[in-house]
């Protein structure tokens, strides 16, 4: 491969970048060999490093090769070029071979000797190479037969009168916050030339480098910037990326699609259909297929088989490269055109180069804008062989496409394409002005800022301050009283500043009672009122027979949904949009597989949603009910047990209602009227609040603020004789069974009304919040044999009065203000 000229908007950057290492080389050699440490660390840290900001594809890598191989004849320098993996070392090192011929490359495991550097020498490495916490994994930073240790060998190098230059590629992963990588960044390294480029620039990581290390990257107005629209008219990226997600059209289906096998399926036919759109182009491009997979080793395995058996990509095409599964040929794999698939997690997305991928399947959910960057970057790369053919070819090339099997992706794909988009059109800005003055033949750095002024005195009082530690403003300690030492002072002392007044001698009635109700151990009881009832009648469910499960599954009638059984697939609607420039969506029909492992979950969860039947006899007892029905209704039967599982599993599904509604008949068969008497006290472990009306004569515990209004509504009212607070499911309790056949269901309030002829005088009352009124709108149509309507009772909102709701077919409706007189008729 030939070296590649830079483009225009390239070759600008490059000009700037290497104009701003020729000043500050001009300020190094104005201080002299024997400048003085905290002079060059000024310059360093000020003025040495660049950021060069710019989406994935542009040429982020290009521009620095040819900064390095204009600007090293000008200076003695040795280069370390820092990639983010060691899987993408190879990659690096291959462009630099071929984009700056005239730099000796070294060898960072074999070439670590005085001899072999040379001016302009690149060492490319990863941060694990020596910023790794163990020492025995950063063996280059340890003398050995194959060579100095880089910590050596930099010393020896500047000792030679060589400058340090680093290149950090993909800055944004990993090194700003490794503390041993800005540790050896800043304390070993100390380079004289840093450039740095990413993808994914934030003003925090700027700032946390510069804490961390010195160096001074200052903001977004400082950094190069290239934007995306200048990659796009250079067509050497495409002009977007389609996204594409699914919504289910059923809402029972919702959590039941095969949403991976769907988003799979449409990026294979979309990869299918630009393969062919290439060929006959008569373009030798075999295009890429990327899959990203969750982290698993089953999703990874569920995601190749499917590609393989049910796609129909041989096997040799679908390659995988995980942290799990590294492969150490990963740039072989991305130009070899046997490859038409690449399976990868989280790892790959940094710094790996795929110019012949069109297509991405995301079968993970990410919101992280930084990781959307770098996967939108893998598709939007435009391959050699189309640069500068674009719009003469079919536009279906023009485009990536991402099919996303979440729609978590979505965010994270949308927020990578709105901070792409914002990065401006600009030059790296000049540093801070750093200037050498030297005055009796004694050199001195000054650093001015914009605002700040130079000082004719640069060693002096008057001399412009830079990079100094803000000064530390401590608190004033808490004021002790006279006498008391700190380590006595207590908590209150410290924090107050006062005495902590020990007793209650002073304190008010109130607390008087708190103190001696803390004080209290034994427990308190109000027992039942004189006038009070002392029980009601409440539907009751006997206990289940031994064979329950059979009498239940003979109440299902499989019959009627036994086409249900086929019904593998839903339609799901395909939406694309455009993650860069928004506009109109794009709609279309697809059919997608239900999930047989989510449609196995949701049976269980179906069959099983009753603690009172044995699982495993229901089970046993379903699938011959089942197989039966297939039978007399002249169906084939599956060909094995498993087969009949499935089948079985996808009627329950299909009919969620079916064996609730068999369980509610036959339990609401066996409903009986019974009488529960109320306890003879109520014993609480604290005090309660008196109550009048009540006929425990207290407000009872554990009641909601809403609940407690009612309640003290109640207690107010001359309409209520007394009232009860009905528990939920205690031997005392009043419940309704048949208002839903079989579904248990507890009023809140049992009431007793003046002048309410129905129902012994007793009336039922449910309070319920705004949020949940119409979740339970049907607990409003319940009725009791002997105590008649339940009356729904609660509030539209969080301001005015209660109201009385009444179910009207399937709605709920405003009855009205409640008014206790309204209770005397059900």
């Amino acid at each position: 491969m030939s070296r590649t000229i830079p483009m225009q908007f390239q070759q600008r950057h490059i000009d700037v970048l290497v104009a701003r290492f020729r000043a500050l080389k001009q300020n190094y050699d104005t201080l002299g060999p024997t400048a003085r440490v905290a002079d060059l660390n000024r310059i360093r840290h000020q003025s040495a490093c660049v950021l060069l900001q710019a989406p994935t594809g542009i040429g982020k890598t290009l521009m620095a090769c040819e900064l390095m191989a204009k600007f090293s004849p000008e200076e003695r320098i040795l280069w370390l070029w820092f990639a983010p993996f060691t899987g993408v070392l190879d990659q690096a090192a291959n462009t630099l071979r071929v984009q700056a011929s005239s730099l000796p490359l070294l060898d960072i495991e074999t070439d670590r000797h005085p001899e072999k550097l040379a001016p302009g020498a690149v060492f490319v490495l990863s941060w694990q190479t020596v910023a790794a916490r163990s020492k025995e994994s950063r063996l280059a930073r340890q003398d050995s037969d194959t060579g100095l240790a880089v910590d050596e060998l930099l010393a020896f190098a500047r000792s030679d009168g060589y400058r340090i230059g680093v290149v950090v590629d993909e800055a944004h992963h990993g090194f700003v916050r490794a503390t041993e990588a800005s540790r050896f960044f800043g304390d070993i390294l100390a380079p004289d030339y840093v450039l740095m480029m990413t993808a994914t620039p934030r003003d925090a990581d700027a700032a946390q480098f510069a804490r961390q290390t010195g160096y001074q990257i200052g903001g977004p107005d400082d950094w190069a910037s290239v934007t995306r629209a200048e990659g796009v008219d250079a067509q050497l990226l495409k002009r977007s990326v389609k996204a594409a997600r699914f919504i289910a059209q059923n809402a029972d289906d919702a959590q039941l699609v095969a949403y991976e096998e769907v988003a799979l399926s449409e990026c294979a036919a979309m990869h299918r259909l630009i393969k062919k759109t290439l060929e006959d182009s008569r373009i030798a491009l075999t295009p890429l297929m990327l899959v990203q997979v969750p982290n698993g080793g089953q999703a990874l395995e569920n995601a190749k088989t499917y590609l393989t058996e049910t796609l129909r990509f041989p096997a040799s095409a679908v390659r995988v490269h995980t942290s799990d599964e590294p492969d150490p040929n990963l740039a072989a794999l991305a130009n070899d055109p046997q490859v038409e698939v690449i399976l990868f997690k989280m790892a790959i997305a940094t710094g790996f180069d795929a110019p012949r991928a069109f297509t991405l399947a995301a079968l993970r959910g990410t919101r992280d804008a930084d990781f959307g960057i770098q996967v939108v970057g893998r598709i939007m790369r435009v391959h050699r062989l189309l640069q500068g053919r674009l719009l003469a070819l079919p536009p279906v090339l023009s485009f990536g496409y991402a099919f996303l099997a979440n729609s978590e992706a979505q965010e994270g794909l949308v927020a990578a394409a709105n901070r792409i988009n914002q990065m401006p059109e600009q030059l790296a800005q000049a540093a801070a002005s750093t200037v050498v003055t030297v005055i009796g033949g004694e050199p001195g750095v000054q650093v001015a800022r914009p605002g700040q002024n130079l000082s004719l005195l640069p060693n002096g009082q008057n001399c412009a301050v830079d990079n100094a530690a803000p000064t530390q403003v401590t608190g004033a300690a808490p004021t002790v009283a006279a006498g008391t030492p700190a380590s006595q002072a207590t908590l209150f002392q410290v924090l107050a500043g006062t005495h902590f007044v020990h007793g209650f001698s002073d304190a008010s009635a109130l607390a008087q009672t708190f103190q001696l109700d803390a004080q209290r151990t034994e427990a308190v009881t109000y027992p039942l009122r004189d006038g009070a009832p002392r029980a009601f009648v409440t539907e009751a469910l006997p206990p289940l027979p031994e064979d329950f499960e059979q009498r239940l599954v003979h109440h299902i009638d499989f019959s009627r949904v036994l086409g249900d059984r086929l019904k593998k697939r839903s339609r799901v609607v395909e939406r694309t949009t455009d993650v860069f420039d928004g506009g109109a969506v794009e709609d279309k029909d697809v059919w997608a597989n239900v999930s047989t492992a989510a449609i196995a979950e949701r049976a269980r969860q179906i069959a099983f949603a009753f603690d009172d039947v044995d699982r495993r006899e229901l089970l046993s007892a379903l699938k011959t009910r089942f197989r039966q029905s297939l039978t007399d209704e002249g169906h084939e039967l599956p060909h094995s047990d498993e087969e009949l599982t499935r089948q079985l599993e996808l009627v329950l599904v299909r009919n969620p209602n079916l064996v609730r509604d068999a369980h509610k008949r036959l339990r609401a068969e066996q409903v009986q009227l019974v009488p529960v008497h109320l306890m003879p006290a109520l014993v609480s472990d604290y005090a309660l609040t008196p109550a009048a009306r009540n006929v425990y004569g207290v407000l009872p515990p554990d009641m909601s603020p809403q609940e407690r209004e009612f309640a003290e509504l109640l207690d107010t009212s001359p309409e209520v004789l007394w009232w009860h607070r009905n528990p939920s499911r205690r031997p005392e309790s009043v419940g309704l069974y048949a208002w839903s056949d079989g579904q248990g269901f507890f009023p809140d309030f049992v009431v007793g009304i003046a002048q309410r002829t129905e129902g012994q005088g007793v009336a039922l009352s449910e309070v319920k919040g705004a949020h949940l009124m119409e979740y339970d709108k049907a607990k409003a149509g319940a009725r009791h044999p002997t105590y008649g309507r339940v009356f729904m009772v609660g509030k539209s909102s969080s301001e005015g009065g209660f109201r009385l709701w009444r179910l009207s077919g399937d709605q709920l409706v405003d009855d009205g203000p409640l008014e206790m007189p309204r209770l005397r008729y059900s």
